[in-house]
């Protein structure tokens, strides 16, 4: 049995490592299969699988009445299908009386079929579809293995989780090569159905860079394209589709604590859990130094209330520069993730986020347009009628 946690938190699980199919350029996952022997297996045993789960339920507060239970990789589909069903069962067997229980399932799409689609759909998983766009971008940063364009066989996927009515949203990584596609990318996704979209700028760590190329966004670049999809999204889409930044800057405008990690202002609240079992700061931060402890050994309770844990997540807002908590738009970003805080400030500081500017320019030029409506919100209107509070002096 494990000890309860001090606070809630969440766990990003690897049941395959970084183990793939596809061989995504700028994937700052893939080298940390350089941790282990060469051809190993990298699959969570089933006697891992139940010991997590029990953990990770028993280790939450009383009050914590659902649980969310999101799998990544690499590719978790690799783990094979009766892995996750086993999975289930265990959830329903640990479960507190009354408790809830969900599943998120990060995946590219490209092993789904029929029996996946049936499963996901039975047990209400919610999948999140790794797409960049469009098949000539995302073929050129998500080849397969062969290096093949994997969007064939994304669409298939794809096509297969609408037919079965199985929910899903869509991450897409914004690049260097495709950060001048704002516009297109966003009705790509739109039109292949995607109504709550993800998009993750790309900013490589030398610790994680596979080539000589790198695909990390400039300020400038990640500004536009966030203030183009912003501006394709307000014409007729608010409130219809839900891009998740830009909802999350709409919350926080209203009051609400960041839903998204990278923009609040602590962290140490979303661990990561490795195939073998040991657990990390978080799943940026998965290198040895971060490594809090392995659960066969100190059980995810301890480990979620640790003073390193602790440390580590406060540690964002600690160590966040005199620019950054003077500037008018911190509540809004918080330094971004620390990982990415690879720039200096103007009085010379180190600790800037490397997209701040970029940041800076979405928010000058969207903020007129989320305080009407967030103004609408508050008059009992749907946001999607701001243009008449805009117009309002």
């Amino acid at each position: 049995m494990s000890s309860v946690a001090k606070y809630p938190f969440h766990l990003l699980v690897k049941p395959v490592g970084s183990k793939c199919n596809l061989d995504c350029h700028y994937c700052y996952y893939l080298r940390k299969e350089e941790r282990y022997e060469p051809n190993a297996t990298m699959q969570m045993s089933e006697a891992m699988l139940e010991t997590y789960i029990s953990q990770y339920i028993a280790a939450q507060p009383a009050h914590i009445n659902n649980v969310d239970f999101s799998w990544q990789g690499g590719e978790p589909a690799l783990r094979g299908l009766a892995f996750f069903e086993k999975a289930v069962e265990l959830q329903k067997q640990y479960a507190r009386s009354g408790m809830t229980i969900s599943n998120t399932f990060q995946s590219n799409g490209t092993l789904i079929n029929e029996r996946w689609a049936k499963f996901f759909k039975k047990n209400n998983f919610l999948i999140g579809l790794s797409i960049d766009g469009d098949e000539l971008n995302h073929g050129n940063g998500r080849p397969d293995l062969k290096g093949n364009n994997s969007y064939p066989n994304v669409m298939r996927g794809l096509e297969l989780l609408k037919k079965h009515h199985v929910t899903f949203n869509t991450l897409t990584v914004v690049h260097s090569d495709n950060a001048h596609l704002g516009k297109e990318t966003y009705q790509k996704l739109k039109a292949l159905g995607s109504t709550v979209i993800q998009f993750q700028p790309c900013v490589e760590h030398e610790l994680d860079r596979r080539s000589q190329k790198d695909w990390s966004l400039s300020p400038q670049q990640w500004g536009q394209f966030l203030c183009t999809v912003f501006d394709e999204w307000k014409q007729e889409d608010v409130g219809k589709i839900f891009v998740q930044f830009f909802e999350n800057t709409l919350g926080i405008l209203a009051g609400q604590p960041s839903q998204m990690c990278f923009h609040a202002e602590a962290c140490g609240q979303q661990m990561m859990l490795e195939h073998d079992g040991s657990v990390y700061s978080c799943d940026h931060y998965s290198y040895e130094e971060y490594k809090v402890g392995d659960i066969d050994i100190i059980d995810l309770g301890k480990m979620a209330s640790s003073e390193r844990q602790i440390e580590f997540g406060m540690n964002k807002w600690t160590r966040l520069p005199k620019q950054c908590r003077e500037c008018d738009f911190r509540p809004f970003c918080n330094g971004g993730c620390p990982k990415e805080r690879t720039g200096t400030t103007a009085d010379l500081e180190a600790g800037l986020h490397h997209l701040c500017r970029g940041y800076k320019q979405f928010f000058v030029h969207a903020m007129p347009y989320l305080g009407a409506m967030l103004e609408a919100i508050k008059q009992g209107h749907p946001a999607s009628v701001y243009p008449i509070y805009l117009q309002r002096k």
